[in-house]
């Protein structure tokens, strides 16, 4: 009997995240590493994002998380150095976010001494949106806030399993 493997439909172009969208446009034909940085560049210019704005992006939202009654005490008894902290924040979503290739760290370990659940979560995305609002483009919010819903999904089902 002859095993096949379906092929599965191509995910319409609306559904697809803005990252997948690009890479899809570039040519198949040239070095990963030409395909890393053309993208890496055209994020860049569609969505306004830099690092001076993930900088602002990341200390306005730890200003919010710090205020925050449920978040704020979780992340204030395990951070020492807010500006050591702040780096790696910068150095990760540059990682994820415009392929920067800094971040090396296992975010779910990192994140597993903390006592977090599942709506945690859901307000680290609402202050995290909050924030993106203020502090980029549309298009770098939606490509931001993309990535943090995959994030979040992620450490809440690995984290906090109902």
């Amino acid at each position: 009997m002859e095993h096949t493997t379906a092929i599965p439909a191509e995910e319409p172009a609306s559904r697809r995240s803005q990252f997948r969208q690009e890479l899809d446009t570039l040519s198949e034909t040239s070095e990963p590493q030409d395909r890393r940085g053309a993208l890496a560049a055209r994020l860049r210019a569609q969505t306004g994002l830099n690092e001076a704005v993930l900088d602002q992006v990341v200390r306005a939202f730890y200003a919010r998380v710090r205020l925050d009654p449920d978040l704020g005490p979780i992340f204030d008894a395990h951070i020492d150095d807010w500006e050591a902290h702040f780096e790696r924040m910068v150095d990760f979503w540059a990682s994820v976010a415009l392929l920067a290739g800094r971040y090396h760290r296992n975010a779910l370990q990192a994140h597993r001494p903390l006592p977090l659940q599942a709506a945690h979560f859901e307000r680290w995305l609402a202050l995290f949106d909050q924030t993106l609002q203020q502090e980029t483009t549309p298009a770098g919010r939606q490509h931001l806030m993309e990535i943090a819903q995959r994030i979040a999904g992620t450490l809440g089902s690995r984290l906090c399993p109902r």
